[in-house]
């Protein structure tokens, strides 16, 4: 079966824009609609030869099946270039993008040529081909959405992925065109994380240059090695940096026994007091990044506090994760004390199909039998994972900002709300509560009460104030494009 597909983008920029913005690294992370897979590695498209990594998620598993997929870049000319499927689920796949200046705007064209077999057969770059079997046709009827795959079936899917395509990279240029500046370098530690390769990305499609601190083996030029345990940190890292993004820290979607609150609590505190200090001896001696943007979450203001309107002034809560925050916070204290700008992101409830409680709970939600936790009624604020994203980036670059500020969204919602807007975006019922020992399975008794059953109303009003614009202001609208309704 052989198949042609196209898709025209217009986008609302001159060509120069545009073309350079999908030459730039972190494109292809960015134009990744988050439901249709997820990016291991990129590509240069300038280079013909380099490959690009990625798993590709099967259509109405929301992400959470995918395929190995291999692009290897063939052809790049000036105003176009081309990439064919080294590994994955076709036989023959060839991806073209054109660009075209029109009138105050630039098209650019993908046109796709594909082959599959009847079987769907998983076929790699030597020409050896495995059928699936088993466990795999279950694989290929979700494909399909209970139909054969057929080219039509291909092409509505593609569809779906070149519409959300268009949609994402129009608002990361708007985005780009608001932070143009010179190019800054920016150091990031915790970049392999959910939101730190959004944040990469969204950093080098800029044009800004991004250095990671990674605990293993460095394998790049921008990679330098540290091991906040011991206290080891390769300072080149920080020669001309002008900013340090911090994201690192043990996931708190776990059960919370002794040990793992020690490790959730020791990974954040102790890396964070690591690189405050080193920022404070650096700017003693007139170098290093002058800016230190850190991750905190809202948390910070306890368990029941869904009655009142917490804004960054208002003081901390009760629970683990309240002690665990002010602790993290406070480690950021000698860079403040040194004359660094620094900046405490309180994240609320990210909202996505890669990472966090949204992934958790699709396999629930996705059957009808998802819900909400409790009553009801805490108060959840939320942030969708573009704009966890874009407000890291808008802290480095907006000097008046400083100090503590919620990353929310501007309308938060109960649990209740949340739970019939997934159900709705998803086209599932959510008629019931989630019995409680769910969460407490999960995550413990103690972890069920400061993650699941919390209310915290988190004011966003000094974040809007600082001048930040939203990708996702509105809860449906960001759940239907995460989820691909």
């Amino acid at each position: 079966m052989t198949g042609n597909f196209s898709y025209t983008s217009t986008y609302p920029f001159d060509l120069e824009t545009v073309r350079t913005w999908f030459h730039r690294p972190g494109a292809l992370t960015r134009a990744t609609p988050h439901w249709a897979g997820q990016v291991q590695q990129e590509g240069n498209p300038q280079a013909p030869g380099s490959i690009a990594r990625t798993s590709v998620a099967l259509p109405l598993t929301y992400g959470l099946l995918t395929l190995p997929w291999q692009a290897r870049h063939t052809a790049a000319e000036a105003n176009s270039f081309t990439d064919e499927m080294a590994r994955g689920p076709f036989t023959l796949w060839e991806h073209t993008h054109s660009f075209s200046a029109g009138h105050e705007r630039t098209l650019v064209r993908d046109a796709v040529e594909f082959r599959v077999l009847p079987d769907y057969s998983l076929a790699g770059s030597d020409g050896s081909n495995r059928v699936l079997t088993g466990a795999d046709s279950a694989l290929q009827a979700i494909l399909g959405g209970g139909e054969k795959v057929t080219g039509p079936a291909i092409e509505r899917q593609l569809e779906r992925v070149f519409t959300a395509r268009e949609r994402r990279i129009t608002a990361d240029l708007s985005f780009q065109q608001r932070y143009a500046r010179e190019p800054m370098t920016v150091v990031v530690a915790g970049a392999s994380g959910t939101v730190g390769k959004q944040v990469t990305a969204l950093l080098t499609g800029g044009g800004h240059t991004v250095r990671t601190l990674v605990r293993g083996n460095v394998t790049s030029e921008n990679e330098f090695a540290w091991d906040p345990e011991s206290g080891q940190i390769d300072e080149a890292v920080f020669e001309g940096a002008d900013a340090l993004i911090h994201l690192g820290g043990v996931s708190i979607s776990q059960r919370f026994t002794a040990q793992n609150k020690k490790a959730i609590l020791q990974s954040r505190v102790g890396s964070t007091t690591v690189l405050a200090q080193t920022l404070a001896r650096l700017a003693a001696e007139g170098r290093g990044p002058r800016v230190f943007v850190c991750a905190s979450a809202v948390g910070f203001y306890g368990l029941g506090r869904g009655d009142e309107l917490l804004t960054e002034d208002m003081p901390a809560g009760n629970g683990f994760l309240a002690e665990v925050c002010q602790q993290w916070e406070a480690a950021c204290q000698p860079a403040r004390d040194a004359g660094v700008r620094v900046v405490n992101v309180r994240t609320g409830l990210v909202q996505s199909v890669l990472g966090g409680m949204l992934r958790l709970q699709l396999p629930l939600f996705a059957t009808g039998t998802g819900g909400w936790v409790g009553n009801g009624q805490q108060v959840q604020s939320w942030i969708s994972l573009d704009d966890i994203a874009g407000i890291y980036v808008h802290a480095v670059m907006t000097e008046s900002l400083r100090g503590p500020v919620n990353a929310v969204a501007p309308d938060p919602v109960t649990a209740r709300e949340l739970a019939k807007t997934v159900g709705a975006a998803l086209k599932r019922p959510v008629f019931l509560p989630v019995p409680k020992f769910g969460p407490a399975l999960l995550l413990g008794a103690e972890g069920a009460q400061e993650l699941a059953l919390a209310s915290q109303n988190a004011s966003a009003e000094k974040l809007l104030a600082s001048g930040y614009v939203f990708f996702e202001p509105e809860l449906r609208t960001a759940l239907e494009h995460e989820l691909a309704s």
